[in-house]
């Protein structure tokens, strides 16, 4: 065989090799021949989603193997077998979470399913540990909100937290339109009036006053507490007549609560000038000293014992089996008062097995009875309590008839320097009354009282009343003052009526004002005291009234007047006398006219005749001098302007304004004299103390000086007027004495020629 044989038999036997190989190698199934000829794994779930639900079905995911797949339902679908993995396509459903047991969210929760999943949200009143809005984690959990931390359910009313909700209820004394409600804009707590059934609420003899919420119950007047001064159950407390109110025993704790709660009641009477006030304050009295003596009884022979609290204070003291302390007094003392008495005043005429005092100093029992007393000399009297009330009794029965005086000594709560009485309560007239009870002595700190019988004691003080040295000095000061100021007066009427020089409209204004406070001064001194007859007084009063006001209306023309010449017009023509005299005496009539038919009774009083202070009809004088001041004021002020703007003129006529400037600084010093007259004079009557009464005594019984020193003695033209005067006067008694001189000397030399010596 040759070569070229020899290569086409083993390319023959290559190629038949090559093409055996290729037909004879397979691979496993998965798998595939790759162009090296290698098996490679086969992908059959594809690069994409479709490639995966074709191979699949819906809503699967295809996992590859090595040589295989898989196909799993994806998260929140299953198939229609339940298998978990499959190979064969089916296609998944979704699957409702929300349904599997045990709950995927969890209690207190909504669970919500989604295509594939689901959501958790939880229910209305809870919330997540976590605070998420929603959540899929079963084990976030929700736990109950507390809505009553706000202010959810409003005013007046309460919150209640429950498990998933709240709920509210009004508080007591309010009522809903529902009984319980979650919404306060619908339905809120309005408050009940309890009081609309005050027996029902607070029981008999007792007032309601509904409050917010609640009420409060009080006894009514004339009835007192048996617990609290205010109450709500009346099932515990009730309201009892205070005269029939008693301590529970003579033990001094239990008279401590009845004295409060009486006084309480007491103090809640409007009307304390009543019979009824007074017929309790009396039961209340007799009351004390009644469990005071019981108490007293109890003591051995010369024991003493005392108790105090911030109502009373009390002080007892014994003596027995029939024996008396021979030379010795029963002296009791509380804080602020003593008792001296005869122990044959405290044992009586009898023989005994137990004598007993007591002295009882009641603290505020003074700032509840009135200081009205019978003494008919002193009922128009102002008078005022000044110590504590004390009551001092005995076991001795005849306390009107004493062996021997009772000494009180009470220390003052107030004192101005002005008399003191004593006095004791009668309690049949509700009264105080001096009957057998003396001043003994008085200083600043304490008064000593000297009685006849036993009891319940204290010490008036007279506000309006002035005794001692004091009357005398200020009866001297208001007769030689105002005799003073009638001289005075007198003389500038004849100068204002005789002095040609001065004659003008001023100095007849200043005529009619010194006539009008002449007699106002003179009837002041003879008739303001007369108080005697009541219709004289009324009408000296009155007359008081008119011409006051008169002189006030004078004044008040002088500043018109002094206007007219200033401002109006410079050197104008003045006032017409008609028509002064008509205003100068006309309006003051009018205004006396008008207060006498308006309130009569307002003219005299007890104490003096004069304009009644207490019902305030003083008024119509007041009133209508304020405003003739104010007027006068304004006048003056516009007045002094002026003249300070001519003052400061090119040309001023300088006499003329000096003149003027003179008039208007006399006339404002006239109406600031009388103007702060009537202050002192309201302060006197008013208060009635030394200080005012000395100023308004000096002030009104100089006024007339005063008039006469501004209007004469400041005056040029009227001092050398009484210059000449007194001139003239002199000139006179020269003459007279040169005559009688001329005469002596001529009847000399005549007997001289006839005796030829």
């Amino acid at each position: 065989m040759d070569t070229r044989s020899s290569f086409q038999l083993g390319l023959a036997i290559c190629i038949f090799s090559v093409t055996y190989s290729a037909k004879a190698k397979k691979c496993d199934p998965g798998f595939y021949l790759d162009s090296k000829r290698n098996c490679t794994d086969d992908n059959e779930c594809g690069d994409n989603e479709s490639t995966s639900s074709a191979r699949c079905g819906a809503h699967t995911d295809c996992y590859n193997t090595q040589g295989s797949y898989y196909c799993t339902c994806k998260k929140g679908f299953s198939n229609q077998l339940g298998k978990t993995n499959f190979t064969s396509r089916m296609n998944c459903h979704e699957i409702n979470e929300c349904y599997q047991k045990p709950p995927v969210c969890g209690p207190n929760t909504i669970c919500h399913n989604t295509m594939g999943s689901f959501y958790c949200l939880c229910k209305k009143g809870f919330i997540t540990r976590l605070g998420l809005t929603n959540f899929t984690d079963g084990s976030a959990g929700c736990i109950d909100i507390n809505e009553c931390v706000t202010d959810i359910c409003g005013l007046n009313a309460e919150c209640t937290n429950t498990f998933g909700s709240f709920k509210c209820t009004c508080k007591k004394g309010f009522t809903p339109g529902e009984r319980t409600f979650t919404n306060k804009t619908k339905t809120g707590c309005q408050n009940v009036d309890e009081c609309l059934n005050v027996m029902e609420r607070c029981g008999p003899n007792a007032n309601c006053v509904d409050a917010l919420g609640s009420f409060n119950c009080s006894c009514k007047n004339g009835f007192v507490s048996t617990g609290e001064a205010t109450f709500t159950d009346k099932t515990k407390i009730q309201c009892k007549a205070l005269e029939s109110l008693r301590p529970r025993s003579s033990s001094f704790q239990d008279v401590n609560t009845f004295v409060g709660q009486s006084i309480k009641s007491l103090f809640k009477f409007e009307n304390r000038n009543s019979e009824e006030f007074h017929r309790l304050i009396s039961n209340f009295l007799n009351i004390i000293e009644k469990y005071s003596i019981k108490a007293a009884r109890n003591l051995s022979h010369e024991e003493i014992k005392n108790f105090s609290t911030d109502q009373f204070d009390v002080i007892i003291q014994a003596i027995r089996n029939n024996t008396i302390p021979k030379g010795r007094r029963a002296k009791l003392a509380t804080a602020n008062n003593i008792m001296d008495i005869d122990w044959n005043s405290v044992a009586g005429k009898e023989s005994f097995d137990v004598a007993a005092a007591a002295l009882i100093s009641i603290k505020q029992l003074d700032c509840l009875m009135g200081a009205n007393i019978s003494d008919s000399a002193d009922n128009e009297t102002k008078l005022e309590l000044i110590s504590e009330v004390v009551t001092a009794t005995v076991t001795n029965t005849d306390k009107e008839n004493l062996a021997g005086n009772v000494i009180l000594t009470f220390k003052h709560k107030k004192y101005n320097n002005q008399t003191t009485k004593c006095v004791y309560w009668d309690s049949l007239a509700s009264v105080w009354s001096t009957h057998g009870c003396m001043l003994q002595h008085s200083n600043a700190t304490h008064t000593v009282c000297t009685c006849t019988h036993l009891s319940s004691f204290a010490v008036l003080m007279a506000l309006y009343e002035i005794k001692g040295p004091h009357i005398y000095n200020l009866d001297m000061i208001t007769i030689v003052g105002i005799i003073l100021s009638l001289v005075c007066l007198f003389i500038s009427i004849l100068t204002f009526t005789l002095c040609r020089s001065i004659k003008s409209i001023r100095t007849t204004i200043h005529t009619h004002l010194c006539l009008s406070l002449f007699l106002a001064e003179l009837l002041f001194l003879i008739g303001i005291s007369r108080t005697e007859n009541k219709t004289g007084c009324a009408i000296v009063a009155g007359f008081l009234h008119y011409l006051f006001l008169t002189s006030f209306a004078w004044m008040l023309l002088e500043g018109v007047q002094l206007y007219l010449m200033v401002v109006k017009v410079f050197n104008a023509k003045s006032l017409q006398l008609k028509y002064m005299c008509l205003f100068g005496y006309g309006f003051p009539l009018l205004v006396v006219g008008i207060s006498a038919a308006a309130y009569a009774q307002g003219y005299g009083t007890k104490e003096y005749c004069w304009l009644d202070l207490k019902s305030g009809f003083i008024w119509a004088f007041l009133i209508p001098v304020s405003l003739i001041i104010l007027v006068n004021a304004g006048f003056f002020i516009i007045t002094v302007w002026r003249l300070v703007d001519k003052f400061s003129s090119l040309n001023p006529d300088m006499n003329e304004l000096k003149k003027i400037r003179a008039f208007t600084i006399t006339a404002v010093a006239q109406l600031c004299l009388l103007g702060c007259m009537w202050i002192f004079g309201i302060l006197h009557f008013q208060e009635n103390t030394i200080a005012m009464t000395y100023i308004f005594t000096i002030i009104n019984s100089l006024q007339g000086v005063f008039i006469f020193t501004l209007h004469c003695l400041f005056n040029k033209q009227v001092r050398d007027e009484y210059a000449k005067i007194l001139v003239s006067i002199c000139h006179m008694k020269k003459a007279s004495k040169y005559s009688e001189f001329s005469t002596s000397s001529t009847q000399g030399l005549k007997s001289t020629h006839e005796t030829g010596m």
